[in-house]
């Protein structure tokens, strides 16, 4: 990912987080509002940190010290989830402290391109039932959003080599299932401007998320497709 587009990404991903602190009470904007801008202006390019906050908030972790920057991230959750920075701290509820988090994971997270051939989790997809060797998908789409859902999925894909052979053959996962990249497909400005857009519009305007980060819609999906089975039974 180059200088320029990274920037790009940080501007877009900062304009999330004024839209995010806009959306607080004008008492806790006064509160914490220059904070929260200053904690993410600062590490929002160090997305290492970020998910690790995330899996610290998703395994209920009390308290943990990251470093970045050569600086000391505390994060501690007691009723609300606290970040201490600089000696500086800010407090929010879940729900605000979840959103600000996923939604600059998800815009400063790199996007493979078209063409790109990875290989998937074996715990989570599996070629076939007597094997646990990984498949190589081949990525066909990108931001995919399932009618009746507030989430997206980041990456539809076919099976190497065999392809869509009939429809409703496509694959979708996120980037966590990614086990390996085989071979990067290929990326030029059109590309840089095509993600930018796409996270624009999915993430900052209609403000949906991947659906990794959405527990409940992970259960829907989960169900539907355990009724589909039992259908084509």
């Amino acid at each position: 990912m180059n200088i320029e587009y990274k920037e790009k990404l940080k501007t877009l991903a900062l304009h999330k987080v004024e839209q995010i602190v806009h959306s607080l009470e004008k008492q806790k904007q006064l509160e914490v509002g220059h904070r929260i801008r200053e904690f993410f202006t600062q590490f929002i390019t160090d997305h290492v940190l970020l998910e690790d906050l995330y899996k610290a908030y998703k395994k209920k972790v009390s308290k943990v010290n990251l470093n970045s920057h050569q600086t000391t991230i505390s994060y501690t959750h007691d009723t609300l989830h606290t970040i201490t920075f600089f000696d500086k701290q800010f407090s929010l509820d879940e729900e605000t402290y979840v959103r600000l988090l996923t939604s600059c994971i998800e815009i400063m997270r790199e996007v493979l391109p078209l063409g790109s051939v990875v290989e998937l989790d074996p715990t989570y997809f599996k070629p076939g039932r007597d094997t646990s060797s990984s498949s190589k998908i081949v990525i066909t789409g990108r931001y995919i959003a399932p009618q009746n859902y507030t989430s997206y999925f980041p990456y539809a894909g076919v099976v190497y080599p065999i392809g869509e052979m009939k429809p409703g053959t496509q694959i979708y996962f996120t980037a966590p299932l990614i086990k390996k990249i085989v071979h990067q497909g290929y990326k030029d400005d059109m590309e840089e401007a095509f993600e930018l857009l796409i996270k624009e519009e999915f993430i900052v305007e209609k403000d949906m998320k991947s659906i990794e980060f959405s527990g409940s819609e992970m259960r829907k999906l989960q169900r539907e497709l355990e009724e589909q089975k039992v259908g084509d039974s």
